[in-house]
Order: structure tokens, then sequence, then C-alpha cells
């Protein structure tokens, strides 16, 4: 399998330790017309960004939903830093730098701050997504839960002319077993802008089949441990939204929903995996659920905005969500556990006021403003009473962000964030039998941050800073968990992220390249020992990142990303960091590779690959007793004009690899026979076919 590795870098003339932002263009390595706001809430040029972020462009969403359709899917694959995919439903085990990161639909939070059921990337179809955004580093822009940094997923705009169509099909298989693993996908919208108003519309519809892996072994629905699998699936996806503009005004409508069912005739005990006979853990059929595994998700947005009050620029948004996610229910060691179902609602406000300063004719601006948040957390229990309690967050937080440019060549960042957050819990028994004496938990953190850039020479620059982020943790493991019997036990439990990094931008001719170096740490870092018990300990985690393009010619570009990071933290609180973190939380390093070429103008090709590497965990957490072995995979994506529109073929996991994913592999713990449950082998060869039209 390493030989395959090495003759795949080969075959595609790409460097180790290399990273892409890949576009469509002869010019791989042409960002100035890329803008995020993810960084500061204001509109910034990714090249002149003092932080590390990432953008993956609707061209590049588009080429990967050839054979990666799930949003996680496809950051795992294109981001340094970003976890390699799980092959599942959940982002558990997909952290950034090693820490969990704070999805966002336009600035709305989707991540569950109170109860993190790690379904946030899965709130949307990525073919209602316009660009995505990720911050890598902890950060406060948009505050309440972001220590690993975010993800702010930016849905489709409206393109230019009075009315512009879209359409596309799409079919998909595995060779092994066409019939059950058959599926298709439908898209249409529309848009367009006429007088003072612009508009969107967009619809999919996507049906999952069955999987199987490269040895023919039927995948399970959902394997014990995964949190949700992506097979026997219906989901639908409808995007709108209108704009109205005049002058410096503008107000901007959305509303996106997400429905996401998964009904399957496989839906019973699973076992029979095993690390020694290299089996997959199968499913029987069945159905242990009381009711069908989902996710429903509503998102609802209103934006005004004015570039001009009293010389400043005034955003104001408020936004609704309602997300309600039905977990599997599974068996372990002849136990069938109850299934269960979280809803979280959550509305809110975000002030943000961009002022010029005049100060000896520097260009000088404070973004400043105020942030709201109120969230409400339901975890039902569907077979039984429910022993979770409601959980009511209110949360707000002042803020203040100073941008200067002190000469043409150096760009200075710096603020601070103060939150004040507020959690009820009423008084209740847990699923211990004890009672739990409620109350009010409250947080009040100042996070501050700065951070500067330098252009060294003409092609050269270097960027780095300090940040911090802060989390609530997982309330409701601790309250059903861990024997509490007070909430104001709590008050303390709360995850301070302080991150450090350091990088250089190299940008000469047709290459692209940016190596950078990151450090973060926190006192109440929350890992699990090996029988899952809660462990709050200080924590850090460092590593590399590089990410580059270079254009060999005006019709091939090639390509990569490299991660390697690792992870300590302080078991027995002597002030010596003696444990590694487990590989939930420090995935192996992750190289990318890719090499696109485009000889005629009608037809593009791509061959790109992941490679996972070794790991061996010194570690009593549950998740760092098992080896983790490498895999490589490859796949190809093409697209070729044929008639009015775009016809796509592609291949996942071309070389038909039998390997099983990171996630799997840290929980199939020998010692404990959990390979037998645990131990789930990802996906073989894949074929995807589809057709797009625009008019």
């Amino acid at each position: 399998m390493k030989r395959l590795f090495l003759t795949a870098l080969t075959a595609s003339t790409a460097l180790t330790a290399v990273a892409a932002q890949a576009q469509d263009s002869t010019d791989p390595v042409a960002l100035d017309q890329i803008t995020v706001t993810s960084v500061t809430r204001t509109e910034t040029p990714v090249e002149e960004s003092t932080v590390s972020v990432t953008v993956v462009t609707r061209e590049e969403i588009e080429q990967q939903s050839t054979v990666n359709t799930p949003v996680g899917e496809i950051l795992g694959k294109t981001v340094p830093g970003f976890g390699q995919p799980t092959q599942n439903l959940t982002e558990y085990g997909q952290t950034l730098r090693g820490r969990n990161f704070l999805t966002l639909i336009d600035g709305v939070p989707q991540t569950n701050t109170l109860n993190n059921n790690y379904r946030a990337l899965n709130s949307i179809s990525s073919s209602a997504v316009e660009q995505i955004e990720v911050v890598r580093g902890a950060t406060a822009a948009y505050g309440f839960g972001a220590p690993g940094g975010l993800v702010n997923i930016i849905t489709k705009r409206p393109e230019d002319g009075e009315i512009n169509y879209d359409a596309s099909a799409g079919f998909r298989f595995q060779p092994e077993d066409v019939g059950d693993s058959a599926s298709y996908n439908a898209n249409v919208g529309a848009s367009g802008r006429t007088g003072h108003i612009d508009y969107l519309v967009n619809g999919n519809f996507d049906r999952a089949g069955s999987s199987f892996t490269a040895d023919g072994e039927r995948r399970p629905p959902d394997s014990y441990g995964t949190q949700g699998g992506t097979d026997d699936v219906d989901s639908y996806n409808f995007l709108g939204k209108v704009g109205f503009e005049r002058e410096d005004h503008r107000l901007q409508l959305s509303a996106n929903y997400y429905d996401y069912t998964q009904d399957s005739d496989w839906a019973g005990v699973v076992g029979g995996g095993s690390i020694a006979n290299n089996t997959s853990a199968t499913p029987s059929r069945g159905n242990l659920n009381t009711k069908k595994p989902g996710i429903e998700n509503l998102t609802l947005n209103a934006t005004y905005s004015n570039i001009d009050v009293l010389g400043s620029a005034v955003s104001l948004q408020g936004y609704f969500n309602n997300n309600t996610t039905t977990f599997t229910r599974t068996e372990f060691l002849n136990f069938v556990y109850n299934q269960y179902e979280t809803e979280s609602e959550k509305y809110g406000t975000r002030l943000t006021i961009d002022t010029p300063l005049p100060v000896d004719a520097l260009p000088v601006n404070l973004i400043w403003g105020m942030d709201y948040i109120h969230d409400k957390t339901v975890v039902n229990d569907i077979d039984a009473p429910s022993t979770v309690p409601d959980y009511t967050m209110n949360g707000y937080a002042p803020f203040a962000q100073l941008q200067a440019d002190l000469t043409p060549e150096l760009k200075v960042t710096g603020g601070v964030r103060y939150e004040f957050i507020d959690v009820d819990i009423p008084t209740h028994v847990n699923e211990l039998g004890t009672t739990v004496n409620g109350g009010t938990v409250d947080y009040r953190e100042p996070l501050f941050n700065i951070s500067a850039s330098y252009q060294l020479l003409e092609g050269l620059g270097v960027f780095g800073g300090y940040s911090e982020g802060f989390q609530l943790g997982d309330l409701g493991r601790y309250l059903y968990d861990s024997g509490f019997t007070d909430v104001s036990q709590l008050s303390s439990e709360g995850q301070k992220t302080e991150s450090y990094e350091l990088g250089f931008r190299i940008e000469h001719g047709g290459l692209l390249l940016e190596p950078t170096v990151f450090y973060n740490e926190s006192n109440n870092g929350v890992t699990y020992d090996e029988n899952l018990n809660i462990q709050l300990a200080p924590e850090k985690v460092y590593g590399v990142e590089v990410n580059a393009a270079y254009a060999l010619h005006e019709k091939v570009d090639i390509g990569g990303t490299f991660t390697w990071l690792e992870g300590r933290y302080d078991a027995n609180g002597d002030g010596d960091y003696d444990t590694d973190l487990g590989s939930d939380r420090i995935a192996p390093h992750k190289i990318t590779t890719f090499i696109e070429a485009r000889p005629w103008d009608i037809a593009s090709f791509r061959l790109q690959s992941l490679y996972s590497g070794y790991r061996n965990p010194d570690s009593n957490q549950f998740s760092g007793l098992q080896t983790i072995e490498d895999y490589f995979i490859v796949d190809l994506l093409s697209r070729f004009q044929v008639g009015p529109g775009v016809l796509s073929f592609g291949v996942e996991n071309l070389f038909d690899e039998s390997y099983v994913p990171v996630l799997q592999q840290s929980y199939s713990v020998q010692s404990y026979a959990y390979d037998d449950y645990y131990y789930v082998k990802g996906p073989g060869r894949t074929v995807s076919l589809a057709y797009s039209v625009k008019f």
C-alpha cells in the first residue's frame, strides 16, 4: 500500500507536504478576487488576512461533489488542519487543529452549544452552498464556541440577469452491488436581479442506497459509536432568498430547510468486526429503532446593512434556527440502548459597525458591536422518561476590533470580546437516579486576539498572532454521567483555548505556498479515560500545515495539503504533559495531492489522493488505546462539455482500497473486544455520473 502511495505521488508529480487552492482558471493561485467575512466580520481579501483561512469556492464544491457530497467529506479532502473524513453522518472525530469548531450558515450558529450532537456540517446540502470559509485556530469573531476555529458556510448567491435557471441530475453506484447501492439526486434552481430586487430559489433531493466495502461486506447504516450513517437515506434541501437594495441600504431575507431521514431494512444488530481477521462489522436485517433516525434543520435569517450611517458601515442581523436530531437505537453487549432525540432552538442578533478612524492619514478601522444568543436544548428519551433536563442559555457579548495598515506592507489587527453567558438548568433526577439541584450557571470570559501580516518582499509575506476561544463543553454529558449533585459544580467547567500561529505566504509565478506552524493550549480540556469517564485536564496541541499549488503549464496544475499534529495532556496535574490525546482528537498526519489537467476547452480531469498516516499513541484514553493503521485513497474526477450542459464522471476510491477510517479504528479497542462493533471499513469503489445545465 505504501508502494502504491509513493507511485501515485510520483505519477501526479506532486510534492509531499503541499496543499492547494485550485481554481478552474488557468492560474490556480489567483486568489485576489476571493474575500471572506469570517475573520473580522467585514469583507477581507484572502491574501490580506492576518490569520490562517481556507476558502472552498463554488467551483471546487461542484467539482468535489462529483464524488463527495457531504460538506464534512469535502473539507476533509481540501482543508489543511481538518480531520480525515469519517465516512459517516457525524463530524465527531473530525477536529480542526485537534479541537472542536463552530459551524455557521451565513453567520447563523448551527453547532449545538449546550449538547453537541456533532451534526452541524450536515445541516445543509452542498448543492445550496456558494463557498465555505474555514478559519483555522481559536477565534472569537463570532463567539460562543470556536476553540479550534470556525466553518462559515455561505449559501448560494443570486446571479446577474433577470432570470437564470439551473438543473442537474446524478446517479452513483458501487460495482459490488449495483442494485442495493444505487443512489440518485436532482437539483433545480432559479435566481436573478430586476430593478432593486434580487432573488434565489434552490431545491435538492438525494436518495442514498446502501454501501459496501472493497471486500464486498455490507456497511452498517449506523455502526455503534459513529453517531449516524449516510446509507439508505432520503434528504431534501430548500433554499430561498430575496434581497432589496437601494442606494446605501440593503435588506436580505433567507430561509433554508434541510430534512434527512434514514429508513433501512438493515437497522438490526451490528457485529462481526475483527482486526485480527480483517473483517468489517456488518448489519443484520431488522429495525431496532422506535423512530426513524434523521435531521430536520430550519434556518431563518434577516440582515440589514447600510454602508454610511454617520460615516460608519452598519450591519444588523437577526436569525432563528431549529434543529431536531434523532439518533439511532443500538445494541451493545446484548443490551439494547434507548433511542434519543435532541431539539435545539436558537435565536439571536448580531450588530457589526465598521467605523473609520482619522489617525494621521493611516487606514485605521474600528469594528465593534454586540451579539446576543438564546439557545434552548431539549434531550428526549424516546423509549423511556428522559433523565436529561432542558437547558436554556442566554448569552451576549460586546466586542471591539482595531484594524490598521501601519505601512503599505504591515497590517495589524487586535481586539477583545467579552462573553456573558448564563445557563439555566432545572432540578432533575439524572440517569444514575441522583437528584441534581438546579440553578443558573454563569460564565464571564474576556477573549483577546492580536495578529499581523507583513509583506517582506513582492510575493513573500509573513503572518502570525495570538487568539482565544471559549466553549462550554457538553453539559448533558456532565449531568447524567458524572455524578454531579448540584449544577453549581459546573461553574468552572468551561474551556478557554489560547492559540498561537506563525506562517508564510509565497506567491511567485505559478506557485502558491503557505507553510504554518501552530500551538494551542487549554487548562480545562475534556477527555475520556478507558472506561469513558470524563477527565478534565490541561492539554496542548501543536502541529504543522502546508498549503500549496503550482501551475506546471497553463493547462496543468498540481498541489496538495500536508497536516501533522500531536496533542498531549497532564493526566495527574503535576505540570507534566505526559499522556497523548486519543485519536478521536488527534488524527494521524494527512497528505492530500492532486493533478488537474484541462487538455481541451471542453474537458477537465483531476486525479486526487488522500493518505492518512500511522499513529500509535501513548495514552490511557479510550480512543488512544488502539494503534491507527495508515491508508491511501485515490479519486478520479472529470467534467465534459456536452451539448448545453456539463457531464461529470467520477470514481471515488479508484483502486478499491480496503481501509478503516480513523474514527472507527480509534474505537476498535481489541482488549475490550470493541472491534466486534466499531471496526467498520470504509466504502469501496464508487462510480458517479451527473449532468448539469444552466440556461
